[in-house]
């Protein structure tokens, strides 16, 4: 196997590495130390472009696995020298601030202001290097607000939390879309008695103002066409993304179930990441806002308690869970109550909480969350 063949074996799972190709000091160094800080590794940073072509020729299989980030200022830098190195690295990434000017040198990019901006476009290419990244830099104008519900750990009410919000918002006359991303185990259509749901191309409507989709590993191939479309036929799109546990490895890695992930966390308007209130579920919102932390994101975020306890029990749940969840400086926090009756009864029916027990404790709490939403 040649060198350049070996490439293709390096796993999807592995953080990405980067080599820098820019001379102005003060943006390699910005953008040096984001990627440093995620945890990517900075592997090369050439000040001239001998010294970058130096260091892939003497380190091919170092060098394919890199991204490399480049700027026109780069001493001997030319189109010619970009096209052979093409085929020698796993991506070029250019940065202008004058992109007419430096259009000879190929498709460039405004230089990022923040970090988030930063994160997002680089991870845009990790995950699709074929594809153009023109729109990475700023949510397009859309009609949809978008919540993504993630969950910190198993068992913790993430899909009933998703399913209920959703109805919640259309029996206001919010045209909503709910979304089963949780691929390792969708369950929105079986609690919801919908039959061959992933069969279908894109949403089925099952109550007014209401769709539900569930995203297949081939629709996850074209999911920014996917949300595009959706982005502009509703008023909210509420999207059920299961456990998000291993998130940074999740937002850099290329398979086809991290996609909504990504999607979620570079374009979705909130995160909410549900937690239970046990020693275990704490356990596992520790180890996610650990994650978060060293993550960048453009969503914002928000947690939830679910199935606090009643009384004192309860209180001293949640002030572990603010001690937890505080410094991240989230935009929401909330707190749901325990309900096994009310969330039984829905699963024997097959039904919401509405249409089950409007009067519950628990549809009354996620009918607040759905009011916040409409604000």
């Amino acid at each position: 196997m040649d060198a350049w063949s070996w490439c293709a074996h390096v796993s999807d799972l592995e953080l990405p590495t980067v080599i820098t190709a820019i001379a102005n000091p003060e943006i390699e160094s910005f953008v040096a130390g984001t990627l440093f800080a995620q945890g990517w590794s900075v592997i090369f940073r050439a000040i001239d472009s001998d010294a970058l072509e130096g260091f892939i020729k003497g380190s091919p299989e170092s060098a394919c696995a890199a991204i490399v980030i480049f700027a026109p200022d780069l001493s001997g830098i030319t189109r010619e020298r970009l096209d052979a190195l093409t085929p020698k690295v796993k991506q070029l990434i250019g940065f202008s601030n004058n992109i007419t000017q430096d259009a000879s040198l190929g498709e460039l990019h405004a230089i990022p202001i923040t970090t988030t901006d930063l994160i997002s476009l680089v991870r845009g290419y990790i995950r699709a290097p074929m594809l153009r990244q023109n729109t990475q830099l700023s949510r397009q104008v859309r009609r949809s607000q978008v919540l993504a519900v993630g969950s910190a750990g198993s068992y913790t009410g993430c899909t009933t939390l998703a399913i209920n919000i959703a109805m919640e918002l259309s029996i206001v006359e919010k045209a909503t879309l709910l979304i089963d991303a949780n691929f390792r185990a969708p369950s929105i259509a079986a609690l919801l008695a919908v039959r061959n749901l992933q069969s279908e191309a894109g949403w089925r409507s099952i109550a007014p103002a209401l769709s539900i989709a569930e995203i297949s590993q081939e629709q996850a191939a074209s999911i920014d066409t996917f949300m595009d479309q959706a982005t502009q036929s509703f008023d909210h799109i509420i999207i059920d993304l299961g456990s998000i546990s291993g998130l940074s490895n999740r937002l850099t890695d290329r398979r086809w179930t991290s996609t909504m992930t990504t999607w979620s966390c570079d374009q979705g308007d909130e995160l909410m990441v549900i937690a239970r209130p046990d020693v275990l579920g704490l356990h596992r919102l520790e180890q996610v806002t650990s994650l978060i932390q060293k993550t960048s994101i453009r969503s914002a975020l928000s947690f939830t308690l679910n199935m606090r306890s009643q009384g004192r029990k309860g209180s001293e749940e949640e002030v572990k869970f603010l001690a937890i969840t505080t410094p991240l400086h989230p935009r929401n926090v909330r707190m749901i109550s325990r309900d096994a009756r009310a969330i039984t009864a829905a699963q024997a029916q097959k039904s919401t909480l509405i249409e089950v027990n409007e009067r519950s404790g628990l549809r009354k709490s996620i009918a607040a969350i759905a009011s916040e939403l409409v604000r």
